[in-house]
């Protein structure tokens, strides 16, 4: 019995020891390679710091899957689109209220979002039915670039209005160029992690 109490002790001791590796508050490997398949990917865009801190939280979910990464970033542009939109629609509001000249800059802007938010949209639905719909995968790939060029076509049109346009100073630099530029940025990023990431 003795013996016993003595062998437990000394297990309960090796335990607990330093010298035994600690491995429950490290993650593991597998998760730390997701993240530097994030950030490998988004140092070949041209925000990168903008690309990974929008997108490490979805490392254990992208893995290393280039799809999937391409997928996970047309669903945060499409998150930065609608707020975009918000903005200007709650700006356009306001300025109908009170007859202001920045209607129609703002109208104009309102319509640049709701197409980037459709394409964006579109550019879904063609990356998640690549091998149906009667095409080749490289014609559905052809489309969602298609589709992502022309959202950041619209994001530029609508800060090159408001550059043109007569408008509130604070409307054009605190609001629209704040969140339109974030969706700009966030659209080229997508736009080069499908050209540098899905090839077929």
């Amino acid at each position: 019995m003795l013996r016993f109490v003595i062998l437990s002790l000394t297990l309960v001791a090796l335990i607990n020891s330093s010298d035994i590796p600690k491995t429950a508050a490290t993650p593991p490997s597998r998760y730390q390679n997701y993240k530097t398949f994030v950030k490998t990917a988004c140092n070949s865009t041209t925000y990168p710091t903008m690309c990974y801190n929008s997108l490490s939280s979805y490392s254990s979910t992208i893995k290393a899957d280039p799809i999937k990464l391409c997928t996970t970033s047309l669903n945060v542009n499409l998150k930065y689109a609608k707020n975009a939109t918000s903005v200007i629609s709650n700006l356009l509001k306001k300025a109908k209220s009170t007859s202001s000249p920045e209607v129609p800059v703002l109208k104009d802007c309102m319509e640049e979002m709701k197409d980037t938010v459709d394409e964006l949209k579109q550019a879904m639905a063609e990356l998640k039915n690549l091998t149906g719909g009667g095409i080749s995968k490289e014609e559905h790939l052809q489309n969602v670039k298609t589709c992502v060029s022309a959202a950041l076509t619209d994001d530029t049109t609508c800060t090159d209005e408001f550059e043109e346009e007569e408008v509130n100073e604070e409307t054009k630099k605190k609001k629209v160029e704040k969140a339109v530029s974030e969706l700009s940025n966030t659209t080229s990023n997508t736009l080069a992690l499908i050209t540098n990431y899905l090839r077929f």
